[in-house]
């Protein structure tokens, strides 16, 4: 199981990962919470639609789901909320800095409110691989100055938020199945995200549109690819991953996004790749592989 898990994880890096370019096709045509109130309600669907083909009872006392409510607030609703403020004031890539210090953050955190241990020989691990995202975005152009605190204040907020998120899940996954994790993160940021939508329209006068986007066959399968796998099923995954992996080892997974992202890119959008492209893959690489080689003796 623990070999699955480290192979999951390598899956959902992957998934994240495609999800940037997604994003970019998806935005083109509709509003950043007009994207994520589609996604979720994707999600959702999809997720009801397992549980009834895999006749997966969903029997949950309602004073069990207060923890379950607890976590929506770190993600999707905080996670999300911050990082789209976040991106108003600062640039992809001067977030792409301030986002790769997550797992340094999830490390404290994680020895802090649940007594995970991470050695030297981890952080400096965790280090090296943050490096390789850092070079990534400073060879892309980065302009930090006064104006941008706001921006920098809210990234490290959603970083925060991502902390949260997956050090609670590593306490709930012993109490709560994967499926019925994921299934209450879909309904509520669903429920969130379609609210805020709907009534941005209607103030604007534009809800006879909110649809519109679905007409370009390009943004329905953005928003199919990003409900559910990079929504659905990455929460799935990490909620199946934490059973057997510290909340450090599977954040720093999340770097290999960068490095699939790059592919991606490479290949689907013909973005060029550099010398500096490689050197911060294996310093990724070399990060994730040290901080799961080094762990302090699993109990």
């Amino acid at each position: 199981m623990l070999w699955f898990s480290y192979f999951l994880a390598v899956i959902n890096a992957a998934i994240i990962g495609l999800s940037f370019l997604f994003v970019k096709v998806a935005v083109s045509d509709a509003s950043p919470i007009d994207t994520l109130s589609f996604r979720f309600i994707v999600a959702l669907i999809f997720c009801i639609v397992y549980m009834k083909v895999m006749k997966i009872p969903f029997r949950i006392e309602v004073w069990r789901l207060y923890p379950l409510l607890l976590l929506t607030l770190f993600y999707p609703l905080g996670f999300f909320t911050f990082q789209a403020y976040g991106l108003l004031y600062i640039d992809s890539a001067e977030a792409g800095i301030l986002t790769a210090t997550a797992p340094i953050i999830t490390a404290v955190c994680a020895a802090l409110f649940i007594g995970e241990k991470t050695n030297l020989l981890q952080l400096l691990s965790i280090l090296i691989s943050i490096t390789g995202v850092i070079l990534i975005s400073i060879m892309k152009g980065i302009n930090f100055d006064t104006s941008s605190i706001m921006g920098i204040v809210l990234i490290l907020c959603s970083c925060f938020m991502s902390a949260g998120y997956t050090i609670l899940n590593r306490v709930l996954i012993r109490s709560f199945t994967a499926i019925e994790i994921t299934l209450v993160i879909m309904i509520i940021g669903s429920l969130f995200f379609t609210v805020i939508s709907v009534a941005t329209h209607i103030t604007g006068g534009t809800f006879v549109t909110i649809f519109k986007p679905f007409s370009h066959w390009h943004f329905t399968i953005a928003i199919l690819y990003l409900g559910i796998f990079s929504s659905m099923l990455t929460t799935i995954f990490s909620s199946l991953i934490l059973k057997h992996l510290r909340a450090a080892e599977l954040v720093v997974f999340l770097n290999f996004s960068t490095i699939v992202a790059i592919i991606a890119g490479y290949f689907l959008m013909r973005e060029a790749i550099y010398s500096y492209h490689l050197i911060a893959a294996v310093l990724i690489i070399i990060g994730v592989l040290g901080t799961n080689i080094f762990c302090p003796k699993r109990e």
